[in-house]
């Protein structure tokens, strides 16, 4: 019984998206490969070189954040063996996504020192322009992902389309879904009577 019950809290306490600080002087040299050669999508700060201890009023040690956002959730344990492979300190979960990226130049900090956003920098495909703001600047380009998600996945139904948003794209699709509902509604009925045809996602080519 108590097996079971440490099982079910490890599964509820998992999440996509994950964030490590690292350090210069501890990370491997190639540290940005490694974390490339996992497929994660990921990203990074600017060098953090100007920030304050706000106790002593001394710089504090260079160090970069990072974000992944995996393509499975993961729980802490499985989360610490990218702290272990940058020499990093213990993970931390993401409660917010556009939060956390927007901390990455201290946007909502304005007593913190404020890096240049430009210098931030996404790896492996991370999308991350949609939190720049807080009303947000992609929504056509996240309905263009949801739309080509519903022709590949044959989905007809609103509620099928939420399902999925809110247990694997919640940070990315879910405020898109949920503040689109008319137009998706309308675009998942009109294509319910008819077949989907399949397309070249790089050519958009309609396939036979």
């Amino acid at each position: 019984m108590v097996e079971k019950d440490i099982q079910n809290d490890e599964k509820d306490t998992r999440v996509r998206n994950w964030s490590w600080i690292v350090y210069p002087e501890s990370a491997p040299e190639n540290w940005r490969k490694l974390l490339d050669e996992t497929g994660e999508k990921w990203i990074e700060s600017p060098l953090h070189d100007k920030d304050i201890n706000e106790t002593t009023d001394e710089i504090k040690k260079p160090h970069w954040h990072i974000i992944i956002s995996f393509t499975n959730k993961k729980s802490y344990k499985q989360a610490l063996y990218i702290s272990e492979m940058l020499n990093a300190p213990e993970p931390k979960k993401v409660a917010s996504l556009q939060g956390s990226v927007q901390y990455l130049w201290h946007r909502n900090n304005p007593e913190k020192y404020q890096y240049d956003k430009s210098e931030v920098v996404a790896h492996n495909g991370f999308k991350y322009r949609q939190y720049l703001t807080d009303v947000g600047v992609d929504t056509d380009v996240i309905l263009q992902e949801i739309v080509q998600w519903i022709r590949e996945s044959n989905c007809y139904e609103y509620g099928d389309l939420v399902d999925y948003a809110v247990s694997e794209k919640f940070d990315d699709w879910f405020p898109t879904v949920r503040s689109q509902t008319i137009f998706l509604t309308a675009y998942l009925r009109s294509n319910r009577h008819k077949p989907f045809k399949k397309i070249d996602r790089e050519t958009g080519e309609i396939l036979e």
